[in-house]
């Protein structure tokens, strides 16, 4: 072999040499480890930490409601120094049958203080109304059977003087009766003879005629102590009447003596007025929630009587009790 012949097959030999390493991947070694830390996790102040169970709707938070000097109704809870104040009339309704409802956490004595939103969503429950219908509007009453029917309204009718083949009509389609007295006095002053007469005279008669009688409302509201205790042994509810709003639960109307608010057309002037203050009265007792139970009473059901409600104002309510998925409630109930 002659000195060109070696060349070339060196050469050669190096050039497969170098193909065969380029054809690997170079092994690189691993990148050196990074050392990472966990992001840091922020803790809420208190009044974030009592927003965030607000939103959750913890059960924990006791709502309650207050009456202003003008009639409004707030509803708030209180937890270890802060007052949440939650806005009934500003809901906004979403898809979903749920609702937007703004509040604020207030720290108590003015301090600091945070505005948010909760999701409220309605579900049937316990909580309702117990509507009381008073005095002798025997026949008008009767001509809105059908009409309490398309709604599954149930009432209680507080009647005046002896039994009536209304009293058992009234039963036969799923409503209640309970007594007004013989003729509507102001007992506390009338002598005490008269009014054991107005208030348990009749009662034997209507019981004979299948008629329980359960529960007794006070003309006007009006009435004393020893009237109750009196009367405690002959009905298991007594109802007074004025422009106060009142919830109840079944406790609280087991213990006999509950105070319904007016629905009159005397009280609120306009329907719009009505419409506001009867909105916020339901949806108070529906938020507060539980077996949260408001009275609610009226007496004739026409458009301009003053102690009466008008036809369109009795559907608002209606459809209200509706949308707010409450009950109706019956004074024999109890």
């Amino acid at each position: 072999m002659n000195r060109r012949s070696l060349f070339y097959g060196f050469s050669l030999s190096c050039v497969l040499v170098l193909m065969s390493c380029a054809s690997r991947p170079a092994v690189l070694p691993p990148p050196p480890a990074v050392e990472t830390f966990p992001a840091p996790v922020r803790i809420l102040r208190p009044i974030e930490q009592l927003a965030q169970r607000v939103k959750s709707d913890d059960p924990a938070l006791t709502k309650y409601f207050l009456q202003a000097e003008d009639s409004t109704i707030a509803v708030m809870a209180d937890w270890e120094g802060f007052r949440v104040i939650y806005n009934l009339g500003g809901i906004r309704p979403i898809p979903g049958g749920r609702w937007e409802v703004d509040f604020i956490v207030q720290e108590a004595g003015g301090g600091e203080r945070l505005a948010d939103t909760l999701i409220w969503t309605i579900f049937p429950g316990e909580s309702g109304v117990l509507l009381s219908l008073d005095d002798d509007y025997l026949d008008t009453w009767r001509e809105y059977f059908d009409f309490f029917d398309e709604y599954g309204a149930k009432i209680t009718f507080f009647v005046i003087g002896g039994y009536s083949p209304f009293c058992t009509e009234a039963l036969a389609r799923g409503h209640d009766i309970g007594y007004h007295s013989m003729n509507h006095l102001n007992l506390p002053r009338v002598s005490r003879e008269k009014f054991f007469e107005e208030t348990l005279g009749a009662v034997e008669a209507f019981r004979e005629a299948g008629v329980p009688l359960r529960s007794f409302a006070y003309p006007f509201g009006f009435s004393e102590p020893w009237m109750r205790e009196a009367l405690a042994a002959a009905f298991t509810v007594q109802r007074g009447f004025g422009v106060r709003y009142h919830l109840y639960n079944r406790e609280a109307l087991k213990a006999g003596y509950i105070a319904s608010i007016s629905l009159d057309n005397i009280i609120y002037k306009t329907d719009a007025e009505f419409e506001t203050a009867l909105t916020m009265m339901l949806r108070a007792a529906k938020f507060i929630g539980g077996d949260s139970i408001v009275p609610l009473t009226t007496h004739t059901i026409d458009e301009d009587a003053d102690w009466g409600i008008s036809p369109r104002r009795l559907d608002f309510l209606f459809k209200t009790v509706r949308e707010l998925k409450l009950r109706f409630y019956r004074y024999g109930d109890f």
